[in-house]
């Protein structure tokens, strides 16, 4: 009898055992190695590479660059010269990304803009800005 107790113990712990690791196993299959927060994490990346990249342009003083980042709505009413035209170059340094948020096919970036400004050396400005995905593409949507 305490042979046969001793038998039904070990099968116990050993299918407690099987179902602990099996679940141990699902759960670890089931969350993707991550793949669910990078999924979540992918527009708020790429937009974010996107803003960088836009700033490099008109730091660089390439605004035929920059202008290509622009919505296809806004191109369609405003030309590269005039874009060209609005846009007073060669004061920005530095342009960093503090946060990106996005909602569906939005996002909004907050950058943290460093320029130079007559005697006025390294000054720092936050600006937000629109990102809207369409047709699978990311474009930056200028304010007026």
């Amino acid at each position: 009898m305490k042979k046969r107790m001793c038998r039904i113990t070990f099968k116990l712990q050993s299918t407690a055992a099987a179902l602990v690791l099996s679940a141990g196993v699902v759960g670890c299959a089931g969350s993707g190695g991550g793949s669910i927060s990078s999924v979540q994490n992918e527009p708020q990346k790429m937009v974010s590479d996107l803003a960088v990249a836009r700033w490099e342009a008109l730091i660089k003083g390439d605004f035929a660059k920059a202008y290509s980042y622009l919505s296809p709505g806004t191109r369609e009413v405003m030309s590269l010269d005039l874009y060209k035209a609005k846009i007073r170059g060669g004061t920005w340094e530095k342009a960093n990304v503090n946060s990106v948020s996005c909602e569906h096919d939005q996002c909004e970036v907050t950058m943290a803009i460093e320029y130079s400004y007559r005697d006025m050396k390294s000054i720092e400005t936050i600006l937000k800005e629109n990102w809207l995905r369409q047709n699978g593409k990311w474009w930056f949507v200028q304010r007026r």
